[in-house]
């Protein structure tokens, strides 16, 4: 049986639009869009060759591994030898001089595994970050990983002022693992399209916990525990960082597609999502935002801030925990003509204290703040202090909200 998958296709463009973005970093195989190619996959692909009813494939394209366009049970064979093979054995690591030259000298298919411990990087030659430039493929990734994930290894450096842990400057990495503290940044992804960041801890950072800057797009940061940011500079401490702002330079703003999704967020303590504008499609889903350790400074007032476009915002809870600084739980820029338009907010459940306009009448804490735009919204609830409520259209200080159908 043949199935094109075209179609298919058609219809996720026409989902990206309504703010449900694609796959943020495609992986071979990986038709159920976990982040992984796993037997799953193989039952998923199986299931939908077979047309049993109610199976939907999330990404045909990654289940297309002949690349003819269509979806056979010749896909379903490569998938499977793919997952017959025994996996690599990886490079061990099991000191600081030791990742330095794995990561610098990378090459496509590698796997990286660090042995428990910690490695600091401002004791190895005065370095200011563990840096690479090296690139995997879409076929064979470069993935740094924990050797024994149950014991992972703590990459850091000595003061929060300073350098970045990791800074990836090429695509196709798999991060995983890993528990990133101790610099000015944590993560740093630029120009490295198509890579993940997950199940890692990033924290005590003096500026920003996770940045994807100067083009990297198609992303994704997955299941990362991020708490204690803008330990230095609070206005500028984010959780995750997407793109750019236009007053820098020397930066590939567009930063396109990329996802933020499961992950927690405390102790940030400016935003804990900020998407610059000239980006479009980021996808934020099923994660947990903890208000208590935002500062307000630089405008923070937020559990996310947008100005790009195209922004699908779903499945998240904020928590505002009393903290004053929180004026809106999400907000919408117009930084550059063009930009901050058509992001939809869909099931979000946030917990704002107390009632609407209580504390400043003259600027309500809505649900949206985003005067200048229209967004699409549907099943979102909000509790101002006395049980959770459908969040009704005056709560969006927005120029219209189009009401989110299916069918």
């Amino acid at each position: 049986m043949r199935k094109t998958w075209i179609g298919f296709a058609a219809a996720l463009l026409f989902l990206h639009a309504a703010g449900s973005a694609a796959s943020a970093a495609e992986i071979t195989g990986d038709c159920n869009r976990d982040g992984a190619c796993t037997i799953a996959d193989a039952v998923l692909l199986s299931r939908w060759l077979t047309t049993i009813p109610d199976t939907v494939l999330p990404d045909p394209q990654a289940a297309d591994l002949n690349a003819d366009g269509m979806l056979s049970a010749a896909d379903l064979s490569l998938l499977k030898q793919r997952l017959l093979k025994p996996p690599a054995e990886g490079i061990p690591v099991k000191d600081i001089g030791g990742l330095f030259q794995a990561m610098r000298s990378a090459k496509p298919g590698d796997v990286i595994r660090l042995a428990a411990g910690t490695y600091d990087y401002s004791g190895y030659q005065g370095a200011q970050k563990i840096d690479t430039s090296a690139s995997g493929t879409k076929e064979a990734p470069i993935t740094l990983t924990a050797a024994d994930p149950e014991h992972p290894p703590v990459l850091t450096g000595s003061q929060t002022e300073t350098g970045y842990v990791l800074h990836i400057q090429g695509e196709y990495w798999i991060i995983e693992n890993l528990i990133i503290t101790t610099s000015q940044k944590g993560i740093v992804l630029d120009h490295a399209s198509h890579s993940v960041i997950r199940n890692c801890e990033i924290s005590n950072t003096g500026a920003e916990a996770v940045a994807l800057r100067d083009g990297s797009s198609y992303c994704t940061v997955s299941g990362c525990s991020i708490h204690d940011t803008g330990l230095v500079s609070p206005g500028y401490g984010e959780g995750v960082y997407v793109g750019s702002a236009k007053s820098t330079s020397g930066f590939d703003y567009h930063c396109d597609s990329n996802k933020i999704e499961n992950c927690v967020f405390q102790n940030i303590a400016a935003e804990h999502i900020d998407v610059k504008e000239y980006t479009a499609g980021t996808e934020i889903c099923g994660c947990t935002f903890y208000g208590d350790g935002m500062t307000g400074e630089n405008y923070a007032g937020s559990f996310v801030d947008i100005a790009g476009n195209a922004c699908s915002v779903h499945d998240n809870t904020g928590y505002r925990r009393q903290n004053p600084k929180i004026v809106a739980a999400f907000e919408i820029h117009e930084q550059v003509e063009g930009w901050g338009h058509g992001n939809v907010f869909r099931d979000n459940t946030v917990y704002l204290d107390q009632p609407y306009g209580a504390e400043d009448t003259s600027r309500k804490m809505y649900f949206v703040d985003g005067w200048f735009t229209e967004v699409a919204a549907s099943g979102n609830r909000a509790d101002y202090g006395s049980g959770l409520t459908a969040v009704p259209e005056a709560y969006f200080n927005v120029k219209k909200v189009n009401e989110i159908t299916t069918g």
